[in-house]
Formats: C-alpha cells, structure tokens, sequence
C-alpha cells in the first residue's frame, strides 16, 4: 500500500528535486546531476507508457491475500444471502481519499464476492507509476461512456465510483459525505443495457486516510484536472492506510426501469436505507450520511 500510494507524489517530487539539483550544481557535477535525473525520468517514463496485462494469478497470491487480513474485511447482505450470478452495475461509496475498496474487491477471495467485475477508474490514474500496474493487473477500464459501453457488452459487471473526483476531497473525518444526486449516468447505462444496480457501501472506507484542510477552490480544480489535489496522511503521519476494517455492506438489485428520474431515486433512497440498516453494525450509530 505504501508502495502504490506513496508512488502518486514520490516520482515527482523526485524529478523536481533531482532537476533543482542539477542547476544548481558546480560546472563539475552539473553532468552527473542531469545523468540522474534524465535515468529517473527515462524510469517514470517507461512506467507511465509501458503496457500492463490482467494477472490473475498475482491478485490471488499470499501478498494480497494478506492485504485483504490488513484491512479485515467484513461482509453482508442486505437479502442476507449472496447475489444471483448475473451482471451488474456495482456503485462503490464513498470514494475516499483514494478508492480502495475497489482494488481490495478485485483481489484474493473478494473476487468470488464480485466476479468478473472491472473497476472503472479516471483517465489520470493509467499514467501514475505503480498505480497504472496495479490497475492494470486487476484488468481496470477507463471510466468513460464508450468503455464501459464496450465492457457491458462483453458480459462483464462494472463498479463505479459515482461521486469520483468530486467527492474525494469532499472526505470528512467527522461525518460521511456522497456526492450522488447529480450523478444519473450510471442510470442511464443501466437502462440502455439491461443491467441491474447494486449499491455497495464500505463503512471505514472514508477514514483510512485523513487530508490537511484545503479551500473550496481545490474541489473546482480538481474536477477540471480531473485529477485530486489532497495532502493526505494515514497511519504514523506517512501515507500507510490506517489499520481500519472494512464492512461491505452489499445492497439489493434495483433493476433499471424506464424512467432515468425514477430509478435514480430508488438508488439514492436504497442506499440510505443500507447506511441505516449498517451503520450500527460498524459501530457509527451516531455517524451522519450527508447525500448532496
């Protein structure tokens, strides 16, 4: 985890030091400063560029396996027996300061709770070292129309995060925020391709990063960047997610009608109702669900 997260702002703090450092170096070293930093930009480079395949066989492996124990992951039913084996359209909240509980549903034993799912993800995260693998190994698709379009009709169930970017520096440490009531695309995909819904809410997903306060500004920013803007820290001050466990609370299929208004609402009121039904089970009876 430390690895991956900490790989978003270590490269490029990496080059800009090492590019500092070069123009400010001695005539004498200047040349050696600037082998180093263009090897590390050759490095970054090659990892944001190089193409990445599914392994399958690394997701199960003891490694993730033991990822998965770090977070303890719990797991219930709102039907309180599992899913009919058939497509879906899986709505992971929150997002987080960074979606991990996506990544941990497509590893080790979580991918028989979620079977041929494939996580769509922004277009940013595909050009982050390390992140970009590790997506790449959990077969990650874009999240863009024509992607999740093509994936559908491949046969494949999708997870989304639908407050995206957005939401992310919404996270608040004192209370649970969504940003869902404007979001209706998911609905719409639905209709068109027959698909039916399932909410799935993570409780621990929002606290196991903190972020330093930033300005309103930052969220405007962040989704013209489409990129987020945080300063993050977790467990010890560094950026090792906190030793929290992780409750997925999976919600009953909402089958797509006809009318986009009518099942936006049916997923907006399905999913309070799970983070009611829940919340005491985590231990948040007195934690509050703010949906914007």
């Amino acid at each position: 985890a430390l690895v991956a997260i900490g790989s978003v702002p270590m490269f490029p703090m990496m080059l800009i030091y090492l590019f500092w450092k070069a123009c400010r170096s001695k005539p004498e070293e200047r040349w050696r400063r600037w082998r180093h930093f263009m090897a590390l930009l050759a490095v970054y480079l090659f990892l944001m560029f190089i193409p990445t395949v599914p392994r399958p066989w690394l997701m199960g492996s003891a490694f993730f396996r033991w990822w998965l124990e770090y977070f303890s992951i719990g797991l219930v039913y709102q039907g309180a027996r599992p899913l009919p084996d058939r497509q879906y359209i899986y709505l992971f909240m929150p997002h987080g300061l960074y979606p991990f509980s996506g990544a941990c549903a497509s590893i080790a034993s979580m991918r028989d709770i979620f079977p041929r799912m494939r996580i769509a993800a922004a277009w940013v995260s595909f050009r982050i070292p390390v992140i970009r693998q590790l997506m790449g190994w959990i077969n990650t698709i874009p999240v863009d129309p024509s992607s999740i379009r093509k994936a559908l009709k491949g046969g494949d169930s999708i997870g989304l995060f639908p407050g995206g970017v957005a939401e992310m520096v919404r996270t608040d440490s004192n209370q649970e925020k969504l940003l869902l009531r404007s979001r209706k695309g998911f609905v719409r995909l639905a209709i068109e391709h027959g698909v039916p819904i399932v909410p799935v809410y993570v409780f621990g997903q929002s606290v196991l990063w903190s972020q330093l306060p930033m300005p309103s500004l930052v969220e405007r920013l962040s989704r013209w960047l489409q990129a987020s803007i945080i300063l993050p820290y977790g467990r010890f001050g560094l950026l090792v997610p906190q030793k929290k466990s992780l409750l997925y609370a999976i919600g009953a299929p909402i089958e797509p009608g006809d009318n986009i208004n009518t099942t936006h609402d049916a997923v907006i009121s399905a999913v309070q109702t799970l983070y009611d039904t829940y919340k005491g089970l985590y231990g948040w009876e007195n934690r509050a669900l703010q949906i914007d």
